[in-house]
């Protein structure tokens, strides 16, 4: 039996899902513009757990998104996953926060885009194709309609995160390219934490660290 606890601290979303054999079980998210990850994120897995009558050394494998994204999600997300994986010996999953987005949405014919914004119209990005299979790197880049119509193919979807991307690349895309919005969800993370718990693809507690993706304007 696999119990595994995803959460996903990246972004403005503090999102806990507690999931058992792929299957959700509960759920929380809330997007908060103050970034009170910190408090939110330990109340909340306390509280998932008290009500389904887990303790955490029950656990399977906690999942977290390790990023790109909010440097300070980040590091709130993984202290929490080291302090529940080290003293309980729960194995620890991590997944791109980009393939977390991707798999938010669906596209039979095309490329999936993820893209999560850092500042200004720089954006984090990756392609995903064929059941989300990474093309490259992640990278981070200014996204801007000489970008969108050298880099990305017709029938691509690019998803974003929040409510001012989809607005800003909707003006910027062509009819070719579709374009969702959908927050990074712990709810999309269900499904690929538990094919890594079947794989048992864990990552070393010792030197797991989230993935910053180096900034090209920053010397």
């Amino acid at each position: 039996m696999s119990l595994i606890l995803n959460f996903e601290t990246s972004s403005k979303n503090c999102s806990v899902t507690l999931s058992s054999e792929g299957k959700l079980i509960s759920n929380f998210d809330l997007e908060d513009e103050k970034y009170r990850h910190s408090e939110l994120l330990t109340s909340t897995i306390k509280d998932i757990l008290t009500q389904n009558n887990i303790s955490a050394k029950e656990l399977s494998a906690v999942a977290i998104g390790i990023g790109p994204g909010s440097f300070t999600g980040l590091r709130i997300g993984f202290s929490v996953a080291k302090g529940l994986c080290y003293p309980h010996k729960i194995n620890l999953i991590g997944i791109s926060s980009l393939k977390i987005l991707a798999n938010s949405i669906k596209n039979d014919t095309g490329d999936i885009i993820p893209m999560i914004n850092d500042k200004g119209n720089f954006y984090y990005l990756s392609t995903f194709e064929n059941g989300l299979d990474e093309v490259g790197d992640p990278l981070i880049d200014q996204v801007d309609s000489n970008f969108i119509n050298r880099n990305i193919k017709e029938n691509s979807t690019i998803v974003v995160n929040n409510e001012e991307s989809f607005k800003y690349i909707n003006s910027i895309i062509n009819d070719q390219v579709g374009l969702q919005y959908k927050p990074i969800s712990s709810i999309d993370m269900i499904d690929l934490s538990y094919a890594s718990f079947i794989e048992q693809k864990f990552e070393d507690l010792a030197y797991f660290e989230p993935l910053y993706v180096k900034k090209p304007y920053v010397t």
